[in-house]
């Protein structure tokens, strides 16, 4: 077993009583004793909290860097999180988004600082590169390549300023990552990318004990369900994503534009170059199709006062358009070995449990490439057997947007919802961001695998006030 020489650069804080009143004395008692032990690691007062003391109903939460961080964010009532946990504890439903969220750089503290998701990713783009001819973590991780020829000359070169013969300014910088960004947004690229991210997250959430019971994707997302489900081994699923996603690459250019309006009201507005392309709620649809017909309809909307906002998009997925490929996708499918799924997912295609006999059928694939996203209808249908908590599992927080307007009008529900990473322009760091949503799923009763937590740590027990325990 091999285990860091540092610990994480944030921690987790855990807090629970059996009464609001216990667990307001209990994080004074900490603040205190933090305050007389400033000696102490964090690292150590978080595993303590979280391996030792019982965990009662009434629960608080804080994320912090060290003991100093510590004590004022117990201390700053925007920053602790407080939950009165449900008798019935919900199960958690994964939601794997698809493209548009994706960006440069996506969850490159989480590649530098946990090995599990390191060693997936890893394992995924060394899989990959000889099927697209491109180590994909040179375009998802810039830096890390960069990181590497910085190292590489220093152990060539001593006594040179290597940054100045790297060239290493900020100007440069920007433009290799805008240089990377162009290249991750072609589709034979972007695909697999976002394959890759989410399913190294899910192994990363599963290691620490945080099963899906069931799961939901959009468009791409779904086949990351499928592999988790078992339809697919992950060698396969990988196969596929990045031969699928080099078919579309060959189509014409195509338009999407999301509108405020129904299924219904958008179905009089379709004709043979316009698509219904995705439902994601009920008055929030996608049409997908040729460019100049777009154009047309784009204008004719915004002329009745419709605030329609065209995507980023290199082609009219899930469209008409699709079709021109389905019969290649369907001969490369019958070389794959589909098996049912081991854990219930939502299909896109019919808005809602996918049956064995759908998700081993090789039409099935084909129309899921070709039909609209039915994720509106499927969210409601997760949501009547389950009321799961939703789990977000991948970049930004589109489907976490998505899903209050498909679901129960209840300003609670959406502390049901969680993201795992940031969006692009949220600077907050990635360790941190997705420990806040660890400890959302402590408070909300879900059981964490502190054990496989620390598997690369050796945190110590340290003594704390024993009101805690």
């Amino acid at each position: 077993m091999v285990f860091t020489s540092l610990s994480r650069p944030w921690q987790l804080l855990l807090l629970s009583a059996k009464t609001d009143s216990e667990l307001k004395t209990a994080t004074v008692n900490l603040v205190d004793y933090l305050k007389q032990h400033r000696d102490f690691k964090l690292a150590d007062v978080a595993y303590t909290l979280q391996r030792e003391q019982k965990a009662f109903k009434h629960r608080r939460i804080v994320v912090c860097r060290d003991i100093e961080d510590a004590i004022a964010a117990l201390e700053d009532p925007r920053r602790v999180l407080t939950n009165v946990q449900e008798t019935e504890q919900r199960p958690v439903a994964f939601m794997f988004p698809g493209l548009g969220t994706h960006y440069v750089n996506m969850a490159w503290e989480l590649y530098q600082g946990e090995p599990m998701f390191r060693e997936q990713v890893d394992y995924c783009c060394k899989f990959l590169k000889p099927l697209l001819n491109q180590d994909l973590r040179d375009v998802i991780y810039p830096k890390r390549a960069s990181q590497q020829s910085q190292q590489s000359s220093q152990e060539s070169s001593e006594g040179l300023d290597l940054r100045k013969m790297l060239g290493r300014t900020q100007t440069q910088a920007d433009a290799l990552t805008m240089a990377a960004t162009s290249l991750l947004n072609q589709t034979h690229l972007a695909q697999p990318a976002i394959f890759v991210i989410e399913y190294a997250l899910s192994q990363l959430l599963i290691s620490w004990g945080i099963h899906p019971q069931a799961m939901i994707g959009y468009s791409i997302g779904e086949y990351v369900a499928a592999t988790l489900a078992g339809v697919l081994s992950l060698e396969e699923g990988l196969k596929l994503i990045a031969a699928r996603a080099q078919i579309i690459q060959k189509l014409p250019g195509g338009a999407m534009l999301a509108v405020p309006l129904s299924r219904t009201e958008i179905l009089p507005l379709l004709n043979d170059k316009l698509s219904l392309s995705a439902v994601n709620g009920p008055s929030m649809g996608v049409i997908a199709g040729e460019i100049n017909a777009m154009e047309v309809l784009e204008q004719q909307l915004i002329k009745k006062g419709l605030a329609c906002r065209r995507l980023e998009t290199s082609h009219a997925f899930h469209s008409h358009m699709m079709k021109g490929v389905s019969s290649e996708l369907r001969e490369l499918l019958k070389t794959f070995n589909l098996q049912p799924p081991q854990i219930p997912y939502i299909s896109n295609v019919t808005g809602t449990w996918i049956t064995a006999a759908e998700a081993t059928n090789v039409d099935y694939w084909v129309k899921h490439l070709c039909q609209a996203v039915l994720f509106g209808p499927g969210m409601q249908e997760l949501w009547k057997k389950l009321h799961p908590i939703l789990l977000e599992v991948g970049p930004g927080q589109t489907l976490g947007s998505f899903a209050p307007q498909c679901i129960e009008n209840n300003p609670a529900v959406s502390q049901l919802i969680l993201p795992s990473l940031r969006y692009s322009y949220d600077k907050k760091p990635d360790l941190a961001f997705l420990l806040k949503s660890l400890g959302r799923l402590w408070l909300a009763g879900v059981e964490i695998d502190w054990a496989e937590f620390y598997t690369h740590e050796r945190p110590a027990s340290v003594p704390l006030p024993a009101y805690l325990f």
